[in-house]
């Protein structure tokens, strides 16, 4: 698996903010939590990709490649940041 590019499409900010809805909720679940205005084919898309990263267990390397983004805003980083040190322990 090409993580970037599986986390580019996700998105990182939306990997960050519905980072525990990917973990730990089914597949419906999160397509029906999504606040954005997606599609539900985006949501769907975005959903699987996540919860991939999740069954080959690269959210800890996911979350490292967010933090060190140029490219993300600083709210997403922290939260980035908070969330890495939670599941480090």
């Amino acid at each position: 698996m090409d993580l970037l590019r599986v986390l580019n499409s996700v998105g990182k900010s939306i990997f960050v903010k519905y980072y525990y809805n990917f973990k730990n909720k089914s597949r419906d679940a999160c397509i029906i939590g999504f606040e954005e205005n997606f599609t539900d084919n985006a949501k769907s898309t975005r959903t699987g990709h996540a919860q991939r990263i999740f069954r080959e267990n690269k959210n800890i390397e996911a979350l490292e490649i967010i933090v060190s983004s140029n490219r993300v805003d600083d709210f997403t980083r922290k939260k980035a940041i908070e969330i890495l040190m939670r599941e480090r322990q």
